[in-house]
Parts: structure tokens; sequence; C-alpha cells
């Protein structure tokens, strides 16, 4: 039976020739063992073997494959791939360990200023390059990261140097429960500290022009900014710097807010739509002018040289976009297209797919944990693949016969099948990483994408390489026209009833699960395999299964949220409103953004802070040990120092601060009365767990 099985999955056929896996199975399965391995290695919350370990390892196992000539058995190639994705996050993460603050500081801070932006409805920001720190220049993070509510002496921009006083903390953690892991991002950042400026920002002498490349290139892409903004005012012009260089600060929030509830969102990510628009112009455009000249067409193939110069403008408009991970990717499948024009071979492919995750994957192990990554390939490959299987069909060719309006429905048609599929690719992970899925998204796109391939991504194109002389204001006036269009309709579809539908934040049961089924989708041929995986895979997406927390409180114990079942309001204390905390709440409790919020009742004195969360229970923060007992004697959640615990006799629950510092937020679940006590995630001792290096 083994070596039955075996010979099928070496052919990919049945006995009766019907096909069972994709032809290019066994590179996807490559990438997908190389993927779990960099998932598992950023995801595990201990620390793993360094570099040194897992090099020595690789090259065994691949001295033993060679020596047994087993390059050709599936099970040897998926555990080599498995130890070099291991080996490759282990690279990544002892390149960019970086010193770190682990606790809060009030410090005086010298440096030079890295990125700023300012933002339409909340405080500038600013990451900073330190160069003293209280005096000392010696075991500084790489970057920090400021809010800026104070003062500037004059206009700050990149390469400044500048100089204030700031409160620095350690990078947050997730949010809420199970969350996005902010503290690990900010780790591959490289920022090291996060915080507030606590006084006037004075910009110092500047230091001497850098002549790096990545410095050349950013202010090349600020000029452009500022061009566009100039001639496109207001949120058209936001919009239009976040599609041509990738700047999206300049976004407002309820902008931001529109486009994503109504299934737009891939429109303010440069990703393979935008650069796919921009390079299929180039190609078309280059290919007809070069088909119209004789002594060119006569001698060599037009299209080969579009290729080639097209490729060249892809190559610019990633370098100008910032290089994001979907960026890169769509970069990376738009080369392998192109080189397959070259070599008269299919354009695209799964092949290409799996190419571009495992070259993102090599340099950028910790990818594999973003949505961006996933949302990004998992649309990209579900397009292809279904694609790839309905090309088989008669009617998804069209003749030389028809007609213009037999041409211009189809065309709507394929536009709402493919969004149609995008929205069934990507419904896991958008409902995991926000809770949140656009219903209406599939009418949007029909109306938006035309509308952005047709006239705004050819005009962006043509207003880049007519500002080098000078000439880009019209072409941006009728981009500014589009995109302005282009809000209203986002305004509009956002507002319709049910246009998104919201849940609960799922487990990671949930996506692991999803995950499974969509691959199986992916790679099987069966239709009967995957007529019942996407069965399931559709099941699961309607109703995602996840256990909420009934109470959730930050790491500080200051702030206290929960939901308020009659109304369906967000109940809170303590911190600032509307701010990025209240919104992942929201999100994570399946509330809507617009249902205002309400206030839990508190009450300080010298001695405690206690906090009214319902059913006669309450929260109490210990400032001296005279309100103990009384916490302690009823049914608090008591939060105080760790060295107090033991003076806790009573039926209450008590939670050592220090423990709370570990980890954000403190997850209370209420089962029928009975309080069960959850951090976000366990407590580990990976490098970007600030407290594990104290």
């Amino acid at each position: 039976m083994r070596k039955q099985l075996q010979e099928i999955l070496a052919k990919s056929y049945k006995t009766d020739g019907s096909v069972v896996l994709h032809s290019e199975w066994r590179l996807i399965g490559l990438t997908i063992c190389f993927g779990v391995a960099c998932g598992f290695y950023i995801w595990f919350p201990r620390e793993l073997p360094g570099v040194t370990f897992f090099l020595a390892l690789t090259g065994v196992t691949i001295a033993l494959v060679t020596v047994r000539r087993a390059w050709r058995n599936g099970a040897a190639l998926c555990l080599v791939m498995l130890l070099l994705g291991l080996l490759a996050s282990s690279v990544r993460v002892a390149h960019v360990s970086a010193p770190r603050f682990t606790v809060e500081r009030f410090v005086t801070l010298e440096g030079v200023v890295a990125e700023y932006e300012v933002r339409p409805d909340k405080a500038p920001r600013m990451i900073i390059s330190p160069t003293r720190v209280n005096q000392t220049s010696q075991g500084l993070p790489s970057y920090v990261r400021l809010i800026v509510r104070t003062k500037v002496t004059e206009p700050i921009e990149a390469g400044d140097h500048v100089s204030l006083k700031a409160i620095l903390t350690p990078p947050s953690g997730p949010a809420v429960p199970g969350g996005f892991d902010f503290a690990r991002r900010a780790f591959f950042e490289r920022i090291g500290a996060e915080g507030y400026a606590a006084s006037t920002v004075e910009v110092l002498n500047q230091p001497e022009q850098s002549i790096k490349f990545t410095g050349a290139v950013n202010d090349i892409r600020r000029s452009i900014a500022d061009q566009i903004t100039e001639v496109v005012p207001g949120q058209a012009g936001a919009v239009a710097v976040a599609l041509i260089v990738g700047y999206r600060h300049l976004i407002d929030k309820e902008t931001a807010a529109s486009i994503r509830d109504a299934g737009l969102a891939h429109l303010l990510a440069i990703s393979g739509l935008h650069m796919g628009l921009i390079t299929a112009a180039a190609f078309f455009i280059f290919e007809y002018a070069f088909a119209a000249v004789p002594a060119i067409a006569l001698r060599m193939r037009p299209k080969k040289i579009a290729a080639v110069l097209a490729w060249g403008i892809a190559l610019s408009y990633l370098m100008l976009s910032g290089m994001g991970v979907a960026t890169v990717r769509a970069f990376i499948m738009i080369s392998v297209a192109l080189l397959a024009v070259l070599v008269d071979r299919r354009v695209l492919s799964l092949r290409s797919i799996a190419l571009a995750a495992l070259s993102i994957l090599a340099i950028w192990p910790e990818t594999i944990l973003s949505v961006s990554f996933q949302m990004s390939f998992a649309a990209t490959a579900a397009l292809v693949a279904a694609y790839e299987w309905l090309s088989k069909f008669d009617w998804m060719r069209v003749g030389h016969e028809a007609g213009g309006f037999e041409r211009i429905a189809r065309y709507l048609g394929f536009m709402a099948l493919t969004s149609l599929i995008s929205q069934f690719a990507i419904a896991p992970f958008a409902l995991y990483h926000f809770q949140t899925l656009s219903i209406i998204g599939i009418v949007a796109n029909v109306v938006v994408v035309p509308l952005m391939s047709m006239i705004v991504m050819p005009l962006a194109l043509v207003s880049v390489v007519l500002m080098n002389i000078g000439l880009h204001h019209w072409p941006l006036v009728v981009l500014g026209w589009g995109l302005e269009v282009v809000i209203d309709l986002s305004h509009y579809f956002a507002s319709m009833p049910y246009a998104v539908f919201r849940s609960g934040a799922p487990s990671d049961v949930f996506l692991l699960a999803s995950s499974i089924l969509f691959i199986v989708m992916l790679v099987m041929r069966s239709t009967r395999v995957v007529g019942i995986a996407g069965a399931l895979y559709l099941i699961a997406i309607m109703a995602p299964y996840g256990t909420t927390a009934d109470i959730l409180i930050d790491n500080s114990g200051r702030v206290i949220g929960r939901v308020d079942q009659s109304s369906g309001r967000l109940l809170i204390v303590g911190g600032r409103r509307d701010g990025f905390r209240d919104e992942s709440w929201r999100r994570y409790w399946g509330l809507n953004p617009d249902g205002g919020v309400g206030v839990l009742h508190r009450h300080c004195d010298a001695y405690a802070c206690r906090t009214a969360v319902g059913n006669n229970r309450y929260i109490t923060v210990l400032k001296s040990m005279s309100a103990l007992r009384r916490a302690c004697d009823g049914d608090d959640i008591v939060i105080g120092t760790k060295r107090w615990q033991r003076y806790c006799h009573g039926t209450g629950i008590y939670v050592p601060e220090e423990n709370m510092d570990t980890s954000s937020p403190l997850a209370i679940y209420d089962n029928d009365g009975k309080l069960t006590i959850a951090f976000s995630k366990p407590l580990g001792n990976r490098p970007w767990h600030y407290a594990s290096n104290r």
C-alpha cells in the first residue's frame, strides 16, 4: 500500500488518468515545509538553539541525504527544508538583535531622525536613531519610536539631528489575548524602545548628508509625495501618495476605515494589483512603440524588448514604494512572469508564487506570521489555481467575433469572479487578525477596480514619468478626480446595511484548520476532495470558533474594559479614548466601531483603586497594604506587588503586578460565576520578551 501511494504521489495521477495533485505540488510542499519551520521558530515562546546548532544540523542532514542519494525522497527533502527554515530564522534573529530597553525610563535623548510622519488626525510620529542617551553613547537601541505631542523648534525632516527629553518604555506586546505581538515586530524592525516626547524637540546642527542608496531613494520618495500633495489636496492626495510611494500616514482614520469596510483595503497597500497594472501598462506601451518601428520589429521581437524595459519600471516602482512584503512578493512574481515571456514559457503559475514565497521567507522569515504575507499570498495563489482550473472551459475564452457589449460584460463578470475568489481566500485571515470581513467587497471591487486599472494607475505612471520635466500637473489633477470618486464610492459601500461581518476573536485552531483546508484546495485536483474541503472551509468562515474574555485589563492595571451585553457597547475606564487600544478591544469583542463607549465606575483613594465590573464584582489595584485585607476578604480580583501576595488569605484572586509587566493584557473569563485568569501568551524568554532580559 505504501509503495502504491508513493507511486501515485510521484506521478500525480490516478490509474484512470485523472489528476490527483497539482503539477507543482512538490515545490509547493517544500515551500510549505520551509514556511512552517520559519513560523515555528519565530512563534515558539521559549528560546531555541542559535545559528551554530542549526548550521551544523543542516550540514549533517544534507551530507547524509547526499550519501544516501535520497534527493528524490519527499520526506528527506521536507526535512532539509524544515532545517533550512530553522537556520534562516536563527540567522535573521541573530542579525537584527540589538540593545533594548527593559524598564520605563525618563531620558535625555539625542539622535538622527530616520522617519518623521505628520498624520492628519493623530500626533506626529518619528523614529530616531539615538546617538546619546543621558550622556551615554554605548549600548543604545538601533532605533527609538516616539509620539510627538510637544512643540518643535522648526520643521523636522529625516536626517535632522534632534535633542529632546522623552519617556521611553519597552515595545508593547499584544493588544488583546492571542493577538499580534507588536513587541516581536519592533524587534525585527530594530526598534528597542518606544514612548512620548516630554519636552520641546530641538533641531540641532544637521549631520553630514548620507550618501547611502536607501537615503537617496527615501529623498526621492519624499519629493514625489510633496509634489503630489501640492497638486492634489485632501484625502485624494493622501491616497495618491499611498499608491505611488507607499506613505499611508496621510490617510485619516475615517477614510481608511471606509476603504477597509468596503473591501478595498488592498488599494492602500502597494501589492500585486498595483505592480501588475503599472508593469502591464509599461509593457504594452513599449511593445506597441517598438512594433511601430520596422527597423526594430524586423530584427527582434518587440515583446521581449518590452519585457526587459517593463522589468526596469517594476524595479523602480518597487524602490519607490518602500519595499513592503506584498510589494516584494509582487515584484518577484512579475520578474518570473517577464522571464517567462523572454523564454517563451507560461507567464503565471503556482511555481512563481512558491518561488516568491521562498525568496521572501529566506530574507525575512518573520513575515510568515504577518497578515500582509498571509493575505497577499492566499489571494494570489487562490486566483492562479482557480483560473488554471477554469481555463479548460470554453466559456473562459473570448473569440474575435465577440462584440463590444459582450466583452464588457465578460470583463465585469471576471472582475466579480476575481473578487469572489479573493474574498473567499483571505476570509479566515481577515477574521483572525481583524475580526471583520467585508461582505460588500465583491460588489465594490467590480465597480472600483476597473476605475483603478483604466484611469488611476496609468495616470500614476504617467505623472511620475512627467515629474522629471515638470509636466505632471494635468495628469495629477485627473488622477485626483478619479481618487475622489474612489473615496466617495468606498464611503457609499461601507455605509450600506450588513456591509461588514464582525466576529469575536477566533482561536489559533481556527486559523490552523482554515490554512490546512486552503492548502488542500490549492494542491488537490480531485473534484470530490476539493468540494469537501471547500465546504468545510466555508463552514469555518461562517462560524469562526473562539472564546473571548469577559474582562480585559492592560498591563498597568489602570485600564479595564468589558462589554455591556444590553447595549452592545464597550465599557472602559482609564487611558486615552478612541485610540488603538479601544479599536483593538472593540474588534476583539466583535463590536460596532461606531457604537460609542461607556464608563465603568471607579473609586480611588490613598489606599487603592476599586473598579466595578458587574455581577457585584470588583477589581482592586492596591496602593498600600491597608486595603489588602478588605479586598482579599471579598470576591475582588486584587492586583498588587508580589511580596504582598502571601498576606492575601480570603476568597479574592490575587494577581502579582510583576507578572502583568511581562504580558499584556490580562484576560478574565467568567464561567458561570467562576473566574479564570489568563495572560495573553505564556511567559517566554525570546529576545523580544523584554521581561526575560531583566
